[in-house]
């Protein structure tokens, strides 16, 4: 059983491949989660092993989420805070590679449906489906003893984002709109 697949809604438009030979062109410090989900969507592709692919999701003590994507070579992480009902600011990174420890905290938590539709410019969107594990023990986890500097980075750069889509008022409406959903949840 395949635990993520990734689909393409294409534009019809002709797209770069991240990909030269083998290697993988972006040097993939922080970037978008378009970006990302680029380059995990190419390396899905080119993967002979996709039932090994895992997802796990949490969220931290800010409430954004922390997704990681692992594959039998790398670990990525993305990171998203939500800023209306159907849009989210997000970046991530490759943070390392699965070894036995990980694999066993990729594997914890509660086996839940999952989808992440990714704007793209060349495509229309990709979509990354599948059944995830969620747990923000697990994550937490890995965010703090596994890659700590990392995380900073990722936070430090969502938090200058936030802070430059701030000045737009548009912006900050819906993201104070959705910071109010999210204090009372039952209204």
């Amino acid at each position: 059983m395949l635990n993520v697949r990734f689909f393409t809604l294409q534009s019809g438009e002709a797209r770069k491949s991240l990909y030269a030979g083998n290697a993988l062109v972006l040097n993939m410090g922080i970037a978008s989660s378009a970006e990302i989900t680029r380059a995990l969507k190419e390396q899905w592709d080119r993967s002979k092993q996709k039932a090994d692919w895992r997802v796990l999701s949490g969220r931290d003590h800010r409430g954004r989420y922390d997704m990681f994507i692992s594959n039998p070579e790398q670990l990525w992480q993305l990171k998203f805070e939500l800023t209306s009902r159907t849009e989210a600011v997000g970046f991530g990174m490759a943070v390392g590679k699965q070894d036995e420890e990980i694999e066993r905290l990729m594997k914890a938590g509660s086996p839940v449906p999952f989808g992440l539709i990714s704007p793209q410019q060349a495509d229309l969107a990709i979509i990354m489906a599948g059944v995830q594990q969620y747990s923000s023990d697990s994550t937490h986890t890995l965010c703090k003893d596994y890659i700590s500097q990392a995380q900073a980075k990722l936070d430090e750069h969502l938090d200058r984002e936030l802070e430059r889509l701030g000045s737009e008022p548009q912006f900050r409406r819906r993201y104070r709109e959705q910071k109010e959903r999210e204090e009372s949840p039952y209204r």
